[in-house]
């Protein structure tokens, strides 16, 4: 009797649990769903950085320019003006250094200012520069007296038995003119002032060709020359 009511109780029990739904005992178990996984979220802050103000480029410093100067490389002689009819002011020894203030227009002499404070100029073989000197203020020279003209033989007279031979030259005077001076086969045989525009050669050289060259003067130099050439007396 007492193991039919034990066996009665165990019976009991498995219902109860059955109606109840302990886990593991007639019923399916109830699935926990698994916690959802976020991604990450990335923030990007971006910043408006401050325009930086504009600096100033500094302006490049100029290097000074050398004064033009020329150096005499040999002994030369100073003039009055830019051509070889200028009058000598100064003879000028080699490897000396000076200034240059001035140039003619096709920079081939220089104008300095000697020892002797005075103003003259240099042919450019003569001399080297320092610098290019096409900065320099281009100058000219003083006035030249102009070439004599309408030079021409008015009158000859030749003597073949005695051997005389006499010519006489005519000109005209040019502008700036103090004289004349008359040269006959290179050799000067006359110096006239400016009033005279005929000569007579009384000794004019027997069976030669002879040239006749004149120039007009002035305080600054001499101008071109003009020339007159002679057939022989024979």
């Amino acid at each position: 009797m007492k193991s039919q009511k034990s066996s009665f109780a165990f019976v009991f029990l498995i219902l109860a649990m059955l109606a109840c739904g302990v886990p593991g005992l007639g019923s399916s178990p109830t699935e926990i769903p698994s916690p959802t996984v976020q991604a990450p979220v990335t923030i990007i802050v971006i910043e408006n950085s401050p325009t930086p103000a504009a600096t100033e480029t500094p302006s490049p410093t100029s290097t000074p320019t050398a004064p033009p100067e020329i150096t005499l490389t040999l002994n030369s002689n100073c003039r009055m003006g830019p051509s070889n009819f200028y009058n000598i002011v100064d003879q000028i020894s080699s490897g000396k250094v000076f200034g240059v203030i001035g140039r003619n227009e096709d920079n081939t002499w220089w104008q300095i200012v000697n020892a002797t404070n005075r103003e003259c100029w240099i042919f450019y073989e003569n001399a080297e520069p320092n610098t290019d000197f096409s900065a320099v203020a281009v100058k000219a020279g003083p006035p030249l007296p102009g070439v004599p003209g309408q030079f021409y033989v008015t009158d000859q007279l030749c003597q073949p038995g005695p051997k005389k031979f006499t010519v006489t030259l005519s000109w005209s005077i040019g502008s700036d003119t103090d004289g004349f001076r008359l040269y006959r086969d290179g050799g000067r045989i006359a110096e006239l002032k400016a009033e005279r525009f005929n000569y007579k050669d009384a000794n004019a050289p027997y069976n030669k060709n002879i040239t006749y060259e004149i120039e007009a003067y002035n305080e600054n130099g001499t101008s071109q020359k003009a020339i007159q050439i002679v057939p022989a007396c024979k």
